[in-house]
């Protein structure tokens, strides 16, 4: 239950400023959001982005300290398969 609010919040904190659009992709929730262009998403990233939750860290799966592609992919994926 957790995971599926997460979701929600997640998906509804990045489509609310595109104003009711598609939700975002997960490529451009990355562009959108890592403003050092690294690759990820660190935890300043996050909070200075539009999610209004705490970053989250289990995303990071290989704990470099920032949620990538690939991780932010999964992370998108698992929201899908609890619905």
């Amino acid at each position: 239950m957790r995971k599926l609010s997460l979701a929600a919040a997640i998906l509804l904190a990045f489509a609310a400023p595109a104003l009711a659009q598609d939700i975002p992709s997960p490529e451009s929730v990355i562009a959108m959001v890592d403003t050092n262009k690294d690759g990820g998403i660190d935890p300043m990233e996050w909070a200075a982005g539009p999610a209004p939750i705490p970053y989250p860290a289990e995303a990071d799966t290989n704990k470099d300290g920032k949620i990538d592609l690939a991780e932010l992919t999964a992370l998108f994926a698992s929201f899908q398969n609890q619905g």
